[in-house]
């Protein structure tokens, strides 16, 4: 029997994909963002499902929490990319502070994309009110956003037991429930993919009312 390798096209449409098939990666945050939140969403379905997960249940599936947690942390920083790279033309067309995109690109502070978040929707004008009963102000996404930065400031919490420095990437007996930290989120993400959406719209109109009086 011949040998599977891990990436070979074997022939097969069912289960072959196509990856970077446009060639132009910068512009695939949000989808890229999409997906890590599906395949997220559908481990927690299965949990849902399963009516002693959590405290009741077998203390070894609460593991089962941390990449469900790690894919929706960092959904949230590539649906927050998204609207940083494709927003930031509009600050520079409005005159203000200029967003590195390269530091923007190493970072995986969630407090760090906040602040360039905040700077694009001023340049855009837009309102905080984004419609779910979560985030009804700038307030709402602020606390949001430094819940999660305080337990998991680098991206790192859901995916070793051990940080760098050998110590606990966690807190002893963390205990939260899972759903409800998948519902704040899932109401949130639609918000930022549609703020992406939005960014690239208007910004098509500001550069050319500008190249129409140059």
């Amino acid at each position: 029997m011949k040998k599977k390798r891990l990436f070979v096209d074997n022939g097969h449409p069912h289960g072959t994909v196509l990856l970077n098939w446009h060639g132009t990666p910068e512009q695939e945050f949000t989808h890229f963002a999409e997906a890590f939140h599906l395949v997220a969403k559908d481990a927690v379905m299965v949990l849902r499902e399963d009516p002693k997960f959590g405290l009741e249940g077998w203390p070894a599936n609460h593991f089962r929490a941390y990449p469900v947690v790690f894919l929706y942390r960092h959904a949230l920083e590539l649906y927050m990319k998204a609207v940083i790279l494709v927003g930031s033309p509009m600050l520079v067309i409005k005159g203000t502070a200029v967003i590195d995109r390269n530091t923007l690109l190493t970072t995986h502070s969630l407090d760090k994309l906040r602040l360039h978040l905040e700077q694009v929707f001023e340049a855009y004008g837009w309102e905080w009110d984004l419609g779910t009963p979560n985030f009804t102000s700038i307030k709402d996404f602020r606390n949001i956003v430094a819940e999660l930065q305080a337990v998991d400031a680098g991206s790192y919490a859901f995916r070793y037991p051990l940080d760098t420095k050998g110590n606990a990437s966690l807190k002893a007996q963390l205990r939260f429930n899972l759903f409800d930290f998948c519902e704040v989120l899932d109401s949130l993400f639609p918000a930022l993919e549609g703020a992406a959406i939005g960014a690239h719209e208007e910004l098509q109109v500001a550069w050319a009312e500008r190249d129409q009086w140059e």
